[in-house]
Formats: C-alpha cells, sequence, structure tokens
C-alpha cells in the first residue's frame, strides 16, 4: 500500500516537470477584443495567457487556426490549450475541460441606426407626456378654483382655465412671463406647490424626450427573444451564438466571421446581426452606423480550452487565481474592455 502512494507521488512529480519541460501547443481563432490577428497575435486572450505562462515558466507556441480548427485540436490532442473568447458550454464540457472563468459573456445583438428625421420616442416618453398634461390639467384646475373672478384669470369656466393652463405652463417651464400672477393667499398656495412639484416634473420629461430625440435608435430593435424570431439574423459560422439561434428557430444566415456578417447588415442580407456581447462591443464601438439593441441573451462565462483531464487545468487554475489577487488580470482585463 505505502509503495503504491510512494509511486503515485512519484508519478504526479514526473508529470508536473514533464508539464513544464515540454513545449505547450497553444491555438488560437481571431475574434477581436479577444484575439487581434497582425504581424503578431494581441489581445486580451493573447496577453491574458501570456500573464499565466509567465507566472508558470511555461515554454509555449502559438499558432493561429479557425474557430473550428482551434476545438478539434484540442479534441484530437493535437493541442494542448486554445485560447480566444471560448464559450464555456453543456456540448463542450462533454470532450474538453476549461480553466475557471476568464470574463462573463451573453450574447447580444446589434442593428443599423435608424435614419428618421423624426424621433422615435420611446414607450417611456410617451407616458411621461401623458402625465404631463394631467400635471398640467390637474393644477389648471385648481388655479382656476382659486384665482377665477381676479382680473387675470376670467370668472367664467371658458376661458379662465385656458388661462390658468397657461398659468401652468410658464411656471413649470420657469419662462414666468408675470402676466398672471396669483391674487388670493390660496391662489398663492397652488402655485408655490406647483413651483415645488412641476418645475422638477417639467425637467425631468422634457430631458426623457432630448434623450430619445438625440440619441441613436435601433432600425431593427430586439427586445426579446421573440423579436428575433421575426427578423434574419448574422452571426458567425459554427459558434455558440449560432447554435443558440438554431435552438430558439431563428432564421440565420451565418459568415465566415463577424466583419462580414457586419457588412451583410449594410446590404440588406440580415436584419440584425448577433454574437458575443464582447466582440458585438467592440464592432459597434468602432462603426458610426450600428448600435446595441436588446439586452444581453444567455449570460455565460468564457474559459481558456484544454484537452479533456489536462495536467494543465490545475496548475493554470492557480496561475489564474492569483493574477487576479494580485490585480495583473484586472490591468488586462480594463486594457480591451
Amino acid at each position: 500500500m505505502i509503495a503504491r502512494v510512494v509511486l503515485a507521488i512519484a508519478f504526479t512529480i514526473a508529470s508536473s516537470h514533464a508539464i513544464t519541460a515540454e513545449t505547450i501547443r497553444v491555438v488560437a481563432s481571431e475574434l477581436p477584443p479577444c484575439v487581434f490577428a497582425g504581424e503578431e497575435l494581441s489581445g486580451f486572450s493573447v496577453e491574458l495567457w501570456e500573464a499565466l505562462a509567465d507566472e508558470l515558466e511555461f515554454d509555449y507556441e502559438l499558432n493561429l487556426l479557425t474557430f473550428d480548427e482551434k476545438l478539434d485540436a484540442i479534441r484530437s490532442r493535437s493541442a494542448d490549450v486554445a485560447i480566444g473568447c471560448i464559450s464555456v458550454s453543456a456540448d463542450r464540457e462533454r470532450d474538453m475541460d476549461f480553466t475557471h472563468a476568464i470574463t462573463t459573456n451573453g450574447f447580444t445583438t446589434a442593428s443599423l441606426i435608424e435614419a428618421s428625421l423624426i424621433p422615435n420616442f420611446s414607450d417611456e416618453s410617451l407616458k411621461m407626456l401623458l402625465l404631463l398634461l394631467l400635471f398640467v390639467i390637474f393644477f389648471a384646475h385648481l388655479m382656476w378654483w382659486s384665482e377665477h373672478g381676479q382680473s387675470s384669470i376670467s370668472d367664467r369656466y371658458f376661458p379662465g382655465v385656458f388661462q390658468s393652463i397657461w398659468f401652468s405652463l410658464v411656471t413649470m417651464s420657469t419662462v414666468g412671463y408675470g402676466d398672471i400672477a396669483p391674487q388670493r393667499w390660496l391662489g398663492r398656495i397652488s402655485a408655490a406647490l406647483l413651483i415645488l412639484t412641476g418645475v422638477t416634473a417639467f425637467g425631468v420629461i422634457f430631458g426623457q424626450f432630448a434623450a430619445d430625440a438625440l440619441g441613436q435608435r435601433a432600425a431593427k430593435p430586439v427586445a426579446a427573444t421573440s423579436d428575433l424570431r421575426t427578423y434574419v439574423v448574422g452571426t458567425k459560422a459554427h459558434t455558440a451564438t449560432a447554435e443558440y439561434l438554431g435552438e430558439l428557430g431563428v432564421e440565420t444566415i451565418e459568415y465566415a466571421d463577424l466583419e462580414s456578417a457586419a457588412d451583410a447588415i449594410r446590404t440588406g442580407s440580415v436584419d440584425v446581426i448577433m454574437h458575443d456581447t464582447l466582440a458585438i462591443n467592440h464592432l459597434v464601438q468602432r462603426s458610426d452606423d450600428l448600435v446595441i439593441t436588446g439586452p444581453t441573451f444567455s449570460p455565460h462565462y468564457l474559459g481558456i480550452a484544454l484537452q479533456e483531464s489536462s495536467p494543465l487545468r490545475e496548475s493554470l487554475n492557480a496561475a489564474l487565481l492569483k493574477i487576479q489577487a494580485d490585480g495583473r488580470y484586472q490591468t488586462i482585463h480594463h486594457r480591451w474592455f
């Protein structure tokens, strides 16, 4: 029994030495901001791997493949590590392992920006407009009841109530022409309430309208999965996003890369594009004609993919926790996101 324990310990030590002695075969696929392909590979995943390899004193070789080739290399054991925005899913966990999560992610949709000259006001703005009208009508009747019969407000309901509406509007908007001024104490108290509550309400409501008028709105808005089923959606081929859209029964066109999907939305081949939140954010930041629309669907984690039962997993997890604790991870994350 003791001999077996000694042999097991010896095997573990030998395996550890073998890991550090051999060159780690690392594969990546281009998907900004995780991996940029240029003269040298760069990006969040590349810099994070460099920090982990430096911490563990790994020798490694890094090669660029397509996304499918990258995962196939892990499954066939022709590569040891795969990096670059890889979503952790139940299907992938069946034939490969993952490190601890390196960041959170999800699926996000982007649309062309609406080109209409007339702002498309949100439901929230329309509700606030109705609230403003009710507010004005309430205070107009309060002022007429308090002040009717005075020189500035007619004793008759018409046109007295219209005069009171005018007074309420100019007071709430802080214009204050001074053509109507409360004469009775009850009217002054009503006007004070109007100033204290109405001015604030007027500013908030018109601030919402200004945000709608100046803000960028999606030509094809998405609020829920039901909206996705009404559109043709473009995405990157053979990814977790494509699988997700397929499960929802959404009409999907797959492209070799996200830039091709962005070109397709501009030509009208697709209505919206969907992909990893990190990638969509990066694309929209660099595109004047695209805007993010809708929530983040199917929140999940990204990890570093490894061979099934990989001896690298424990050491990489320990190194990842260490660089998260000493702040190196946060520096890298902030630089790219």
